[in-house]
């Protein structure tokens, strides 16, 4: 399985809002129709759509902090149907790839809320290590590159 990251477009809107993560899990990530209504009041935060052929299975969106200048993944998610299937692990690696090729960072940060361990455990697969912030109700984790 491949995943290829598009751009959030009037055409698949629709399909990527109506992505929605398992019962239980929707106080870990916002919906999708936030995140992209968010976007268009911060300039530098880019909506991502998680594409496995021509179905849509995933979310994502970056951006830079304000106040310091630092890169976030700020929202990452797995439709339900699509989740358990390694959509995430090469999800998340399509974001950090897609990261790397278009800004010059050393490090990549993200948050998550306590109690997702499987988003715990996927992060930490990858490098990700607990800063050991606690903001806005959720756990900081930072990539080195």
């Amino acid at each position: 399985m491949k995943i290829e990251l598009k751009e959030v477009t009037a055409e698949n809107l629709r399909k990527i809002a109506a992505l929605k993560v398992k019962p239980g899990q929707q106080d870990f990530v916002a919906p999708n129709a936030l995140s992209v209504a968010q976007s268009k009041f911060y300039p530098s935060w880019v909506c991502l759509a998680a594409y496995a052929g021509e179905e849509p299975v995933g979310f994502a969106m970056y951006g830079i902090e304000d106040e310091d200048n630092s890169l976030w993944i700020i929202r990452m998610m797995i439709d339900e149907e699509f989740q358990g299937k390694g959509y995430g692990r090469e999800t998340l690696q399509a974001v950090i790839e897609y990261i790397k090729s278009r800004n010059f960072v050393k490090e990549i940060f993200l948050s998550f809320v306590p109690g997702n361990d499987t988003a715990k455990k996927l992060y930490e697969s990858f490098g990700f290590k607990d800063t050991g912030r606690f903001e806005q109700g959720e756990i900081v984790y930072k990539l080195e590159l």
